[in-house]
């Protein structure tokens, strides 16, 4: 290595150190610029999915079964379905660790989206929620919280937008608790670096750890709410609010 290549490694170095000092451990040292324009695009894309959970549910429920169709399924039974797949994360979000929560999420939302049966696109996946779920679980266990669907949806969004979430920042908070708050921050931070050496989009790196979730959660939920006859309306625009 050359003295000026020194020199430039040392002063990256230095200013990364700075970055650390100024910024609080649960925050990540430099956090990207269209992180609320990605959140902002996620949460409609989220909306948009409930409406698409709703329809599609709404319409299978109300579809007279075909004459000699020994085992269709009533809207009663499509209901009991939907909702069991509810008291199943339930109880994962009440008992298992962030890896464990994060793996149930896959299993539970994420089967036939694309490129999500690829193992290595699963791990990304995993890793990422599970840094996003480890405060979460702490605080569930500190003050007997409950980790729910909806709350997941609002840990993404926060995430993408500021490198960090709200049980982050109460868990550096506390001293017990503060062992837990960095988690969040040095996923963001290793997508970043992982964007920056491959060349990627640091924002569609973002996206693809997120939307394989978030948006098969939307579904979901628009789901449970047609079963349970509650209206959806569509989604407003950011723009127009």
């Amino acid at each position: 290595m050359s003295a000026s290549e020194f020199f430039k490694a040392a002063a990256g170095l230095f200013a990364s150190a700075a970055a650390r000092v100024l910024r609080p451990a649960y925050l990540p040292t430099v956090c990207a610029p269209g992180g609320r324009q990605l959140a902002l695009d996620l949460k409609l894309a989220y909306q948009s999915a409930v409406i698409e959970g709703y329809q599609a549910t709404r319409a299978l429920m109300d579809k007279p079964p075909k004459k000699g169709t020994k085992h269709a399924l009533a809207s009663r039974d499509i209901a009991v379905n939907v909702n069991a797949v509810n008291v199943q994360f339930t109880k994962a979000g009440s008992t298992l660790d962030p890896d464990g929560i994060a793996s149930e999420l896959l299993r539970l939302f994420c089967v036939g989206v694309p490129h999500m049966d690829d193992l290595g696109n699963q791990r990304r996946v995993v890793t990422v929620w599970s840094a996003l779920l480890g405060p979460e679980v702490v605080m569930r266990e500190k003050h007997k919280r409950t980790v729910c669907l909806q709350g997941l949806v609002d840990i993404a969004l926060q995430w993408v937008e500021s490198g960090s979430t709200l049980a982050a920042k109460e868990a550096h908070s506390a001293r017990d608790t503060r062992f837990i708050s960095a988690h969040p921050a040095r996923a963001y931070e290793l997508l970043t670096d992982a964007a920056q050496q491959h060349s990627v989009d640091h924002m569609k790196l973002m996206a693809s750890v997120i939307e394989p979730v978030i948006l098969p959660l939307g579904q979901y939920v628009g789901a449970r709410q047609a079963a349970a006859g509650v209206r959806v309306d569509a989604p407003e625009s950011e723009e127009k609010k």
